[in-house]
C-alpha cells in the first residue's frame, strides 16, 4: 500500500472516528441522495422553472402550508372546484356553452387570486363571467380571445370599473389579491379594506367557441395563501422545487471549484517549495499577485461579459482561489525538503520527479483532502453571490437566483418572509458538513483533538 493511501485513510479513519465527522459525512450523504431524487423526480420541471405560463395555476406568493395550523380562518391552502359544461345554444356559425360553479366560503380572508381554467378542443372566441355575491350582488367580467387559463389580472379593465363604481377611484397598484378582495368584499366604500362576506357564490362561466367545439377539461381555482414546505414565490413556483433543483447544481459547482483549485494549488505550491532558489522566487510571486486580486469583482465583470457556462464559472472560480492553497502547499513542501530521506535520493540520483511523487505529494494529499472539502462552501458561497447579482449561468436554478427574485420583488418590504429565509438557509445548511469534514481532517493533519 502506498504512502498516499495510507495517509487516505488514516485521515478518514480521523472522520468517521469523530462525532461530528460521521455527522458531516451523513449530512452530504443526504444532499447527494436529494441531488438525485430532485433531477430524477422534476426532470421536465427545470425546463420550465423560468416559463411563467406553467406556474399559472399555482398560488403566488403563497407561505407554507404548515402556517395553516397557526391560524386556519386567515391561511388556507388552495380550493378546486369542477363542473359540468351544458351547451346552451349551437347554430354553424359559434355555439354558446356555459360552465356553471356554486360554492361556499367560510374563510376570514379573500383568496390570493382566482383562475377560471377552461381547456377547449378550439379557440375560444369570448368569455363572459357574471360573479354572484351571496347578498346577491353581481360583477360581470369580459374577455377575447382568452387562454385556457385566466385570472384575475387578465379581467383588471371590468374589475377596475367595477372597484371604481364602489369606491369612487382605482388604487394606484393593483395586484391580483387586490381584485380578489374586490370579488369577495362587501359593496360600498369598504370593498377593499379585507373584510370578506361568506356564504354560497356563484360562477357562471359562458364561453363563445366555434361549432363542434368540446371542453376538455373545467376547473375553477381560488388560489390559498398557503401553498408546500416552502411556499411560492410571486410566479406562483414552489420553493420547494426550486430549493431541491437549486441543491445538484450547488454541490457540482462547490466540487469543481474545490477539487480544480486544491489540486491545482497544491501542485504548484509544492513544486514551488520543492525546486527553491529563483524558480520558487518567480512561481511565488506569482502566487501572491494572485492571491491579491479582489475575487468577486472580478467575476462579476467576467460573468456579464461572458456569461459562462457552470463549467466556465467553475474554472474562472478556480483560477482565482488556487494561489491561496498554493501559499500553504509551497510553506508543507518547504519543510519536507530538509527531511533525510529527501536528501538520500539526491544523494542516490534518484530523479526529481521520482521524489517529488514519492515523497512530496503523498504527504500533502491529506493537507489537500482537507482544504478540498473547506473549499466547496467557498465556492458555493461565489457562485450564489453571483447568482444573487443577477449573474447565474442562463438556465441554472440557483439559490442566489431565487433570492434575486425576492430583492427584485420586495418580498421584504411585503412581509414574504418564506420566500428569503428557506434558499438563504439551505446556503448555509449545505456548507455546514463540509467545514465539519474539513476541521475534522486538519485536526487530524496537526494532531489537535
Amino acid at each position: 500500500m502506498s504512502s498516499a493511501e495510507t495517509g487516505i485513510k488514516l485521515y478518514l479513519n480521523t472522520i468517521l472516528k469523530n462525532k461530528s465527522g460521521i455527522v458531516g459525512v451523513a449530512m452530504i450523504i443526504l444532499f447527494i441522495a436529494l441531488s438525485i431524487y430532485g433531477m430524477a423526480a422534476y426532470k421536465n420541471v427545470a425546463s420550465e422553472w423560468n416559463n411563467a405560463n406553467y406556474w399559472r395555476t399555482y398560488p403566488k406568493v403563497a407561505m407554507p402550508a404548515w402556517m395553516i395550523y397557526f391560524s386556519p380562518n386567515k391561511i388556507f391552502s388552495t380550493k378546486t372546484f369542477v363542473s359540468q359544461p351544458k351547451t346552451l345554444y349551437s347554430s354553424s356559425s359559434y355555439e354558446i356553452v356555459q360552465v356553471d360553479y356554486k360554492f361556499k366560503w367560510n374563510k376570514g380572508s379573500a383568496p390570493s387570486d382566482v383562475v377560471f381554467y377552461v381547456d377547449t378542443s378550439s379557440p375560444i372566441e369570448t368569455i363572459n363571467i357574471v360573479w354572484k355575491k351571496p347578498d346577491g350582488a353581481q360583477v360581470t367580467l369580459s374577455q377575447s380571445s382568452p387562454s385556457e387559463a385566466t385570472d384575475l389580472l387578465s379581467y383588471t379593465s371590468s374589475l377596475d370599473s367595477y372597484i371604481s363604481s364602489q369606491i369612487g377611484y382605482v388604487p394606484p397598484r393593483v395586484v391580483a389579491s387586490t381584485l380578489s378582495k374586490a370579488l369577495f368584499g362587501y359593496e360600498g366604500k369598504g370593498l377593499l379594506n379585507g373584510t370578506v362576506e361568506k356564504g354560497t357564490y356563484e360562477a357562471k362561466i359562458t364561453l363563445v367557441v366555434p361549432p363542434h367545439t368540446k371542453v376538455v377539461a373545467n376547473k375553477l381555482y381560488l388560489e390559498g395563501n398557503a401553498y408546500g414546505i416552502f411556499g411560492t414565490d410571486i410566479y406562483g413556483r414552489p420553493l420547494g422545487i426550486g430549493i431541491l433543483l437549486g441543491l445538484p447544481n450547488a454541490l457540482e459547482i462547490g466540487f469543481l471549484t474545490s477539487i480544480i483549485s486544491v489540486i491545482g494549488g497544491v501542485i504548484i505550491g509544492g513544486i514551488s517549495g520543492y525546486l527553491g532558489g529563483k524558480t520558487d522566487s518567480a512561481i511565488n510571486w506569482v502566487t501572491l499577485v494572485m492571491l491579491s486580486l479582489p475575487i468577486l469583482p472580478f467575476l462579476v465583470v467576467m460573468s456579464y461579459v461572458m456569461r459562462p457556462t457552470l463549467l466556465m464559472e467553475a474554472l474562472f472560480i478556480s483560477f482565482l482561489v488556487w494561489s491561496f492553497y498554493a501559499i500553504i502547499a509551497r510553506s508543507s513542501a518547504q519543510s519536507i525538503r530538509k527531511e533525510v530521506y529527501v536528501e538520500a535520493d539526491k544523494v542516490l540520483g534518484i530523479p526529481s520527479y521520482r521524489t517529488f511523487f514519492t515523497h512530496f505529494m503523498p504527504r500533502l494529499t491529506p493537507f489537500a483532502i482537507a482544504y478540498t472539502a473547506l473549499g466547496v462552501p467557498a465556492g458555493i458561497i461565489l457562485v450564489e453571490t453571483l447568482a444573487f447579482l443577477g449573474l447565474a449561468p442562463p438556465g441554472l436554478i440557483t439559490w442566489g437566483a431565487i433570492l434575486n427574485g425576492a430583492e427584485q420583488n420586495f418580498a421584504a418590504v411585503n412581509g414574504w418572509w418564506w420566500w428569503i429565509l428557506f434558499p438563504g438557509l439551505m446556503i448555509i445548511l449545505v456548507s455546514i458538513p463540509f467545514v465539519i469534514i474539513g476541521f475534522s481532517v486538519e485536526r487530524g493533519i496537526f494532531g489537535g483533538r
